[in-house]
């Protein structure tokens, strides 16, 4: 069996992903009716960033491992997000960001230097370190997040939805 890529333990599984959060936004949309604001807002903890913050940060990672690794042309997009409609856009536009790259510019990236300017200062990393010590946790974690307050929100959503199957 071939050594596992870069390209294959990030874009595939984030564009599955990418598509469950998609269809259980639907699922949230569809539960909304006059509480959609209530629900993008929803945190689990006062001090933790609202379910609209856990979306852009998925979308942002993911985009990231594109950028940083793959070496595609990075694209900034504001943060300005307010319904259902517009997370469900902003995920639609990572996943066509995402099918776009080509798994070759990821070969051989495992040793290449990655550096992330965060408030904080940089963050340097190797490839196969920042995408399994950063991006892969990161990516998951506000995907976790953002299922876990849709359920706390009474989304009909479960572990079928989450896995994709």
């Amino acid at each position: 069996m071939a050594p596992s890529s870069l390209y294959d333990i990030t874009i595939p599984p984030f564009l599955k992903q990418l598509r469950m959060l998609l269809m259980i936004l639907e699922k949230g949309q569809a539960c909304s009716a006059g509480n959609e604001a209530k629900i993008l807002e929803s945190r689990l903890v006062e001090d933790m960033k609202p379910l609209v913050y856990q979306i852009q940060r998925v979308s942002d990672t993911a985009k990231g491992v594109a950028v940083r690794v793959a070496k595609v042309e990075a694209e900034s997009w504001p943060d300005n997000e307010e319904t259902f409609a517009d997370l469900e856009a902003r995920l639609k536009k990572t996943i066509a960001f995402l099918e776009k790259v080509d798994a070759k510019s990821m070969d051989g990236m495992e040793d290449q230097e990655v550096v992330m300017k965060t408030a904080a200062g940089e963050l340097r990393y190797s490839g196969l370190d920042y995408v399994l010590s950063y991006a892969i946790p990161n990516f998951y974690f506000h995907s976790v997040t953002t299922y876990a307050l849709l359920r706390k929100e009474g989304v009909p959503v479960g572990k079928k939805d989450f896995l994709g199957l």
